[in-house]
């Protein structure tokens, strides 16, 4: 076995993921509450879903970092709230307006993103995105 082969199995591929890009991940990997779909009991699950990636280049660029921080995203802009952020279609390579559900933020696997990237979102957005992210933590007052 090579020492490559050994690494992979361990999860440490080296891939290069960056802060803003969009990849798909398998849905069952992403953890979504039921409450925000009060007309379905349980959640759909689809093959896929786009996730946001918000943890730093610094840690994603480690090959020894085997998570890394996402936040899963929705089409469903209908249900979007404040700890959300709207991205429209067209932007970082979606198909679709979606909700980036930066309240549900979460752990993922590096291993678990699929292919290259969707596409990845401008710096200027990103900055907005941050600014919700702080509010979200409390670090900052979220605007009325």
């Amino acid at each position: 076995m090579s020492i490559k082969n050994a690494f992979s199995r361990l999860g440490i591929t080296g891939r290069k993921v960056q802060r803003g890009e969009i990849y798909l991940i398998a849905d069952d990997l992403i953890v979504l509450p039921e409450t925000r779909l009060p007309s379905k009991p349980g959640r759909e699950l689809h093959e896929n879903r786009p996730v946001l990636i918000l943890q730093t280049n610094l840690d994603n660029d480690d090959p020894l970092y085997l998570t890394i921080l996402a936040a899963p995203l929705s089409h469903r802009v209908d249900l979007q709230d404040q700890r959300d952020f709207k991205l429209s279609a067209g932007q970082a390579g979606l198909e679709h307006d979606s909700i980036v559900q930066l309240g549900l933020t979460q752990p993922v696997l590096k291993i678990a993103l699929q292919g290259e990237a969707l596409g990845k979102v401008d710096d200027i957005t990103m900055n907005d995105i941050d600014a919700v992210l702080a509010a979200n933590l409390g670090l900052i007052e979220r605007p009325r």
